[in-house]
């Protein structure tokens, strides 16, 4: 009796480190990390398959009975690094619980939607194409301070973000959004969708014009003054979008000659708001807009280190020209 129960327990035990070797054993030896790219819809089979074919383990059945015996079963698709000699249960841990590898993308304030395309593309996220088609679809994310928008650009809120390795732009865009939520100053839920969009047109521009961003509500409030007295913006940061635009030409320095190109963003010769915003404003211009200073200005040039001087009529406004010129 006694010698049964022996050989129980040296059958148990020998059980037990089978089990351990097969799928809790690692002979993590310092070498280098492997990516596995694990794509969405793939079923648990293809992704065994897939990890025994890049060498992470030898045995695909063994790893599929490993995520049966643990119920591990559903699998989260993203880019994975692995160590050399990891574990059948620490790469289905990992593969299970989804700690997949994420890319830092930083978007500066002032980003337009096509230099953020670029960015993404760089870093292994998506293809510039496809994101640029998705931001030209605003009718598939369902908000209603979206209603009517064709284009996201200026709703594509520049900001750190972390994505997995060849995401759905789709998501990228989601994500996008809805930080854009999150940080807008105004009500976005009480406004109309016209009037946020306003709102968005007006703070990209002020993003392109001041730089310091204590002067950025007094911009505001002298485009604000212009278009209730019906002048036009005047705006030389919608003349740089207009001919980047229209042309394909990035200029540096707007001449005289370059206020006169035929565009509806031209707003040294249309009056109003140019038809979209030009670019991806930050929470400073934003606000800008959405709380504007109270101002009688209706001028601005720039000064010394990048600040600006503000003036009501526009004698005041040659005189602070002259000075400009002249520092």
């Amino acid at each position: 009796m006694k010698a049964h129960h022996i050989n129980l327990i040296a059958v148990i035990y020998l059980f037990c480190l089978i089990i351990h070797l097969t799928f809790y054993y690692s002979s993590r030896d310092g070498g280098p990390t492997q990516k596995l790219l694990i794509q969405s819809g793939l079923s648990n089979k293809s992704i065994a398959l897939e990890t025994k074919k890049s060498g992470l383990i030898s045995s695909s059945t063994l790893f599929l009975v490993y995520l049966f015996l643990s119920d591990q079963n559903r699998l989260i698709a993203g880019s994975y690094f692995f160590e050399k000699g990891e574990s059948i249960s620490q790469i289905g841990r990992k593969i299970a619980e989804g700690h997949f590898y994420r890319v830092k993308v930083t978007f500066p304030e002032g980003s337009t939607v096509n230099q953020m395309s670029t960015w993404l593309e760089r870093a292994g996220i998506c293809s510039k194409e496809e994101y640029l088609n998705i931001t030209r679809q605003a009718q598939l994310f369902q908000r209603s301070w979206l209603s009517g928008i064709k284009n996201l650009e200026g709703y594509l809120f520049p900001d750190t973000y972390y994505f997995p390795l060849v995401t759905d732009p789709r998501q990228v865009v989601e994500a996008q959004l809805k930080r854009f939520e999150e940080v807008y100053p105004g009500k976005i839920q009480e406004e109309s969708p016209q009037e946020t969009y306003k709102k968005v047109i007006l703070a990209s521009i002020v993003e392109r014009e001041a730089r310091a961003g204590n002067e950025k509500p007094v911009v505001a409030s002298v485009f604000l003054n212009r278009l209730k007295t019906k002048m036009r913006l005047e705006s030389c940061a919608t003349v740089i979008y207009a001919w980047n635009h229209e042309k394909g030409i990035q200029l540096t320095t707007v001449s005289l000659d370059d206020l006169t190109i035929q565009s509806p963003y031209n707003t040294y010769i249309h009056q109003g708001l140019p038809p979209t915003p030009i670019c991806n404003p930050g929470l400073d211009s934003l606000r800008a807009a959405v709380e504007p200073s109270q101002t009688d200005y209706y001028y601005f040039v720039l000064g010394e280190n990048g600040s600006h001087r503000f003036s009501r009529t526009f004698d005041e406004h040659l005189k602070n020209k002259k000075k400009s010129i002249n520092e």
